[in-house]
């Protein structure tokens, strides 16, 4: 087991540092990055990653952050926020640049075997970020993590005890609530309503007892509209991206996940049972690169089913 000292030490020692992210970086992922780079200011450091949300886009122009370029090849890699590598997209490559590879990643499953590794179960990323980086007095990395943490939180709905003591850590007389809340687009764009009326348009509906099971298929938004989803009435949503062919996305409501469902390890498991490779919160999962995606969606609500059913 390795301590947030140890990473500390890991990034010190690099002189060419590329970080990686998941691809279609969330504000977590992108505020993470943006914070280690920043802290360690006088270091060659660069971030890539395959594609960026447009919330996390908003948030990297609000903060007037930059990805960089590497000025030589890289002599360490910093994975962060990604529980496998397949879901780094185009940027898998770059791992074989070299094996000097450390990890920062509060997911419950993994595929990586890194050097070092600091896991812990957090409601976000940046709070395992944040004691990597000694809690630094540091306006810019505060205001990008505490974007990380409100974005993987839902807008602290589904924060814990230990997230309002890192947000206590964070918030200082420099920072009022409100400033972090600005970081966020509040309007529904005209594409992202458009995305979820087809989204709705295709759904199926499975009732297992008195929980109901949503199935849909979109090439977008889907965070969105998973939310949106939930939010009138579903306890569970599956959805197919069908532009990106074999990606599965799966959120849950607060209501089956204190009955014990655990997304992330059905999403890991099934992506085994179909060749992929999947996994994320027990709440927000999901799974890439399956032979058939079709039957592996089947086989998610069917292992969906089994646990509601035998509540």
């Amino acid at each position: 087991m390795f301590s947030s000292n140890d990473i500390r030490f890991f990034i010190e020692k690099s002189q060419h540092l590329l970080i990686l992210c998941h691809s279609n970086a969330d504000p977590d992922a992108l505020g993470c990055a943006l914070s280690v780079k920043h802290y360690f200011k006088n270091k060659d450091i660069s971030i890539c990653c395959d594609g960026i949300s447009k919330q996390a886009k908003y948030i990297l122009d609000s903060l007037g952050g930059s990805l960089g370029e590497l000025e030589a090849e890289p002599d360490a890699i910093l994975v962060l926020d990604t529980s496998s590598p397949s879901l780094l997209g185009k940027c898998m490559a770059l791992l074989e640049k070299t094996d000097n590879l450390a990890v920062i990643d509060h997911h419950t499953t993994t595929d990586f075997t890194p050097k070092l590794a600091y896991r812990k179960c957090a409601t976000s990323n940046a709070e395992l970020v944040w004691e990597v980086l000694e809690k630094p007095n540091d306006i810019f990395i505060r205001k990008a993590l505490l974007a990380g943490i409100m974005a993987d939180t839902g807008h602290l709905k589904y924060a814990n005890r230990q997230t309002f003591i890192t947000l206590s850590e964070m918030i200082g007389d420099d920072i009022l609530f409100e400033d972090i809340f600005s970081l966020f687009r509040k309007e529904s764009e005209l594409s992202q309503r458009i995305a979820l009326m087809k989204a709705l348009q295709r759904m199926r509906i499975i009732r297992v007892k008195d929980y109901i099971i949503v199935r849909t298929s979109i090439g977008s938004f889907e965070s969105f509209i998973a939310r949106s989803i939930l939010n009138i009435g579903a306890d569970v949503v599956i959805i197919v991206n069908e532009k990106r062919g074999s990606r599965i996305v799966a959120r849950a409501g607060r209501r089956v996940a204190n009955k014990g469902l655990n997304l992330a390890t059905i999403m890991h498991e099934s992506s085994i049972i179909n060749n992929g490779e999947g996994g994320g919160h027990p709440s927000a999962a999901g799974s890439k690169g399956v032979d058939d995606f079709k039957k592996a969606a089947d086989d998610i609500i069917d292992a969906i089913r089994q646990v509601l059913e035998g509540d």
